[in-house]
């Protein structure tokens, strides 16, 4: 009686354990790459840096921050580094909503609030003092 349970397991297991597998085809199976965005609730945003007092443009590190308490703990969401010849930071699409951007160039800072609206592009100019 034991054997026949065992024999009952142990097949029971084999059909349980057999998985069908396939292979993949890379050129048959590669994915879409998105190039543009497509959402209703995306924006995208860029941010310029300046010099406060000769309103030149500013080599600058730029940090999103989604809470102003992430800024204390020093967790931001993404960083660019702005070079002094175009000071753009492009922060590409992201999701629709209130953003904190700190801006930090030698002993110069500025912090401020950038709202991100869908289907749109959000441009701020950032002045370090």
């Amino acid at each position: 009686m034991n054997k026949l349970k065992f024999i009952i397991v142990a097949i029971a297991f084999i059909f349980i354990s057999c998985t069908r597998s396939e292979t993949v085809n890379p050129e048959k199976d590669a994915g879409t790459i998105i190039l543009n965005d497509s959402s209703d609730f995306n924006g995208r945003l860029f941010v310029y840096t300046y010099d406060f007092y000769t309103n030149n443009r500013l080599a600058a590190d730029v940090y999103l921050y989604t809470q102003y308490e992430d800024i204390q703990r020093d967790l931001f969401l993404y960083y660019k580094r702005t070079q002094s010849s175009n000071a753009e930071a492009d922060f590409g699409y992201l999701l629709q909503g209130n953003y904190y951007i700190v801006s930090r160039s030698n002993n110069r800072a500025d912090t401020s609030l950038v709202q991100v609206l869908g289907k749109r592009e959000v441009k701020r100019n950032v002045y370090l003092k």
